[in-house]
């Protein structure tokens, strides 16, 4: 329609004019803030010739509070080191695992005495009863696993406690 050109034509015509206005502005805003940037820079200049003991001072000591923050940020994190550590921020603090005799076939046995090596330390007696707990839990030729976690949900110690085991039929 002809309502429709004319809207074009007074949309070209306002971005012309805008584009006209703001190239003079953008250039005139431009010399300013080099001007102003020369003589931040002459101050600065002749204020450190006078005295550079206190600035160098002043930026050892920012130097030095940014590494103390960056420290401060790595010790704060919840990830433990571990590539494939997620961080979490309320993990659980061990989980039980149940494994049948078919799992416990397929896997290869990496632990001795029931303890994997790790992180994890117990008291005896505190050692036993877990055993005993797990040893009840633990379904038939399977096995019971305790994992130990950290926060950051990264498994710091397992516990492994083999099940009873089923006596076979021997054929005669």
């Amino acid at each position: 329609s002809r309502s429709a050109a004319v809207d074009v034509v007074i949309l070209i015509a306002v971005i012309a004019a805008f584009g006209i206005l703001l190239f003079p502005t953008i250039k005139c805003i431009s010399l300013k803030v080099i001007e102003f940037i020369e003589a931040a820079y002459d101050l600065v200049r002749d204020e450190m010739m006078i005295s550079p003991m206190i600035y160098g001072s002043i930026g050892l000591g920012f130097s030095c509070s940014a590494i103390a923050a960056w420290i401060l940020l790595l010790c704060t994190t919840r990830k433990c080191g571990n590539p494939h550590c997620k961080g979490l921020n309320k993990a659980t603090e061990f989980d039980i695992q149940l494994e049948t005799e078919e799992c416990v076939k397929n896997l290869s046995p990496t632990v001795k005495d029931g303890v994997s090596k790790g992180l994890l330390q117990l008291l005896h007696n505190r050692h036993k009863e877990l055993e005993a707990e797990l040893k009840r839990l633990a379904p038939v030729n399977g096995r019971a696993v305790l994992v130990f976690r950290a926060k950051c949900g990264c498994s710091v110690g397992r516990l492994e406690v083999p099940g009873l085991k089923k006596q076979r039929k021997i054929k005669k």
